[in-house]
């Protein structure tokens, strides 16, 4: 009795192991950033990727260097030398989501609107990445951009 109850607890974890990594794979953005190598060589080394929530009204802050970036609790996105990117997204709330170079841009770029100079992910066709949240995944944005909206001049 004791032997068959040792084997069902341990095929019992086994499943629970194998579902919760089949969901978290289910909760995966990947995608390859053009021009990468050249991108990296004209932001800061303290730029650095974050998945940030779409809100009606958009937070930003400016760091001691002057550089902006919008709020976000998310972890830094990890790019690899050939532009390859993974987000894993299982903990996000439902939502509209998008990727950000965050501390990439001097805050003057922007004038008073500070998260104007932060550098989003565009698709190939210059709209913004924008990730939904419940949505469909293993989610492959293929190659996209960094692009920044310019400041209107008035």
């Amino acid at each position: 009795m004791k032997k068959r109850l040792a084997i069902i607890v341990a095929l019992g974890a086994v499943f629970l192991f194998c579902a919760v990594s089949w969901s978290a794979a289910k909760m995966e953005v990947k995608g390859v950033i053009n021009d990468w190598q050249e991108l990296q060589t004209k932001i800061p080394v303290s730029a650095y990727f974050q998945i940030v929530k779409l809100e009606e009204k958009m937070q930003g802050n400016t760091d001691a260097q002057g550089f902006s970036a919008f709020k976000s609790e998310f972890p830094k996105i990890q790019v690899l030398a050939d532009g390859s990117f993974r987000v894993d997204l299982r903990d996000a709330p439902a939502g509209k989501y998008f990727i950000a170079l965050q501390r990439a841009v001097p805050q003057e770029m922007a004038g008073e609107n500070k998260a104007a100079a932060v550098p989003i992910l565009v698709t190939a066709e210059g709209q913004p990445l924008v990730i939904d949240v419940p949505g469909k995944f293993p989610l492959d944005v293929g190659r996209v951009d960094v692009a920044v909206r310019a400041r209107e001049k008035p």
